[in-house]
């Protein structure tokens, strides 16, 4: 497994972890679902603006739930 796919799968445990959707990802981040779902299914790789896109709204994602906790 390559580092992206590794990225890749590491993004989507987090999410899953969390019960977040690719969907909410997606809709933070300014990417469509498909992306995603090409990005997991190994059929494109995401340029690095478009990863740190993805990542980045998981995180706020995250906080927010965190958030919501309290």
């Amino acid at each position: 497994m390559n580092y992206t796919a590794q990225a890749i799968e590491n993004l989507y445990a987090l999410a899953k972890s969390h019960n977040i959707r690719a969907y909410q990802i997606a809709t933070e981040a300014g990417l469509t679902r498909v992306t995603l779902s090409n990005w997991k299914s190994h059929r494109n790789e995401p340029t690095l603006n478009a990863f740190l896109a993805a990542q980045h709204a998981l995180d706020r994602l995250v906080a927010l739930k965190q958030a919501a906790k309290k």
